[in-house]
């Protein structure tokens, strides 16, 4: 028995898990509802920033990445092409690849797409103004854009990647 694996593989399940199921409630339930509440929607996402939503999932997906990183090293024996190329050894890094894929994904659309969200519901909550002008419209669809791109590409990497680890021991 080795307690710093045994605390790895928790790390990286734990964390991978909370990954995943955010991307899977984000996706198909919060991003839909807001879009659909509009401003409304604006003091539901402020709880969730002072609860540290935006802390929290990137936190998740790099302890992901990062503890996957190290299982790759240590299973592939310090980068052994023989490993890499085995049928396992392909599903993890095809697997791995997607992960951090998605994560730089996350960080380039999702985290900048959120903050210009709030600051613009931000703004027109101190204002008074129920509707946006034109460029805090404009920062609205530009954010909106990014965040649909985001959903269309990292729910499918991290989707891909969830699976490629779940079955590539077993190839």
């Amino acid at each position: 028995m080795d307690p710093a694996l045994i605390l790895l593989r928790v790390v990286h399940i734990g964390s991978a898990m909370l990954w995943f199921g955010g991307a899977v409630i984000g996706t198909f339930y919060l991003a839909p509802i807001t879009k659909a509440l509009g401003p409304a929607a604006q003091p539901f996402l402020d709880a969730m920033t002072r609860r540290g939503i935006g802390i929290l999932f990137p936190t998740a997906a790099a302890l992901t990445v990062l503890s996957g990183a190290a299982f790759y090293w240590r299973d592939s024996g310090g980068l052994q092409i023989a490993w890499i190329t085995s049928p396992s050894g392909l599903a993890f890094t095809a697997g791995g690849l997607a992960a951090f894929a998605s994560f730089v994904g996350g960080m380039i659309l999702v985290g900048p797409s959120m903050a210009a969200q709030s600051a613009v519901q931000n703004e027109l909550a101190r204002s008074g103004r129920g509707t946006p002008d034109a460029g805090q419209q404009a920062r609205l669809d530009r954010a909106d854009r990014l965040m649909q791109l985001a959903t269309r590409i990292d729910f499918p990497l991290i989707a891909f990647a969830a699976l490629t680890m779940a079955v590539g021991r077993y190839l």
